[in-house]
């Protein structure tokens, strides 16, 4: 028998011992899933997810590459999702929207999508339990903030549970665009995170000034701020800044009670990994 052939029989022996693995791992998987559903916990978890990941690319060897490896485990964790219950994500778009990639690279093909008319729409889908999350975008490299995401971010009681941030590539209509996930959880700290929040001030010279100093005096890392004007006040704006850490961390810290000093109030939007490098 050639080379050739000898190779792909110790390919065929190790793709059937590969199924029965992950056949057991399904198994296992919607062992968890019953447990969730009988706990009412979240079905994704963001946390879990990232460490896993992690671990992985960490203990990998080679030759695959860590982008190979996420990649393929992003499936196997998509299956098991479905096995655990039925998933169901909504997206901004119809299928094959930019939104609608984005988020099968984040969730896989094994899951459920419904689209979605616009972002109030995805909302409305998560907020009445018609889908476990919602995929909407945040930032476009070309245009900025997306104005609709930040306006109902001000009103949902929904939170951001992660980001998706792919790598700019010329040929994927999505490249360089932020996502984030909102989810009715809220995640617990996994030691790399980050927090979105939104000010509420006086549109008056000075306010912002004054809302931010806390952060300088703290040495809190600021980055990716955005405004809007309030919708029911032309006095007020909403001013919303990511800085690094956990709630957890944020509150113990005192920050919040200080911001809140120079705001008029102070909402958390999420508190999420920060996305893979």
């Amino acid at each position: 028998m050639s080379d050739l052939g000898e190779l792909r029989l110790r390919i065929d022996t190790l793709d059937t011992e590969l199924l029965r693995l992950l056949n057991e791992r399904a198994t296992l998987a919607q062992e968890i899933g019953v447990i969730k559903n009988r706990a009412s916990l979240p079905i994704y978890s963001p946390d879990r997810e990232m460490k896993l990941l992690r671990s992985l690319v960490n203990r990998s060897t080679g030759p695959l590459r860590a982008e190979s490896i996420r990649a393929i485990y992003r499936e196997i964790m998509s299956a098991s999702l479905a096995l655990e219950n039925d998933i169901v994500i909504a997206c901004l778009g119809p299928s094959g929207s930019p939104t609608h990639q984005i988020a099968i690279s984040k969730f896989g093909s094994s899951v459920r999508y419904t689209p979605a008319h616009s972002v109030t729409e995805v909302l409305q889908q998560v907020s009445a339990n018609h889908a476990d999350c919602g995929v909407v975008p945040l930032e476009d490299p070309a245009h900025g903030f997306v104005n609709s995401t930040l306006d109902e971010l001000a009103t949902t009681d929904l939170s951001i549970c992660a980001e998706i941030a792919p790598e700019p590539d010329a040929y994927a209509p999505a490249a360089g665009m932020r996502h984030i996930i909102l989810g009715r959880q809220i995640n617990d700290p996994t030691g790399h995170d980050q927090t979105m929040i939104m000010l509420r001030i006086e549109d008056k010279p000075g306010a912002l000034v004054s809302a931010l100093e806390p952060f300088r005096k703290m040495q809190c890392n600021l980055a990716h701020f955005a405004s809007r004007p309030s919708p029911s006040d032309s006095q007020e704006i909403f001013f919303f800044v990511q800085t690094d850490g956990h709630l957890h961390d944020i509150e113990s810290s005192r920050l919040l009670d200080e911001v809140a000093k120079n705001c008029r109030s102070v909402k958390i939007l999420g508190s999420y990994p920060k996305p893979q490098p």
